[in-house]
C-alpha cells in the first residue's frame, strides 16, 4: 500500500464583504489574485555575504524582528487595486507587539498583538464614510 498526501491552499478574498475563494497547488496566490504585504513598505539594504559571520547574523535577526505582526491579505482579480489608498504597514523597533498604520497616513498603534485586527477595523470605518 502506498499513500500519497496532496496539498491544496484554499485562498479567500479578504476585500470587504466578498466572498470569493480558490484552490491553489501551491502557497502562492492564484492567477489574477494579488497579494498584499504589511511589511511591503519597509526598506533593506542587501543581506552581508556568508562570509560576513556573525554580522550576516545580526542583519538576519533586524530583519526578522522588524517583521513581527507581519500579515498577508489576499485580493480576487474583482477586488485588484481596491487597497491602492489603504494598504496596511506594520513595523517592529523592539516592543512586545507590531505598531500599525495605514497608507492614508493614519497611525492605528503604536505597539499591538492583533495588528491585522486593528488594520481591519480601521478599513472598515473608513470604507463605511465612502460608500
Amino acid at each position: 500500500m502506498s499513500v500519497e498526501v496532496l496539498r491544496t491552499y484554499r485562498f479567500q478574498c479578504d476585500a470587504g464583504q466578498c466572498t470569493v475563494s480558490d484552490l491553489s497547488e501551491s502557497s502562492e496566490a492564484p492567477d489574477g489574485w494579488t497579494t498584499v504585504d504589511s511589511i511591503a513598505h519597509q526598506s533593506h539594504a542587501p543581506l552581508p555575504s556568508v562570509k560576513a559571520g556573525r554580522r550576516r547574523l545580526s542583519a538576519l535577526d533586524v530583519r526578522s524582528l522588524r517583521s513581527h505582526g507581519r500579515f498577508w491579505l489576499h485580493l480576487c482579480p474583482t477586488h485588484v487595486g481596491v487597497l491602492d489608498d489603504h494598504t496596511p504597514q506594520t513595523d517592529n523597533e523592539g516592543g512586545q507587539g507590531a505598531s500599525v498604520a495605514c497608507s492614508c497616513g493614519a497611525r492605528l498603534a503604536w505597539s499591538t498583538p492583533t495588528p491585522k485586527e486593528l488594520w481591519v477595523q480601521h478599513y472598515e470605518a473608513v470604507s463605511s464614510h465612502r460608500g
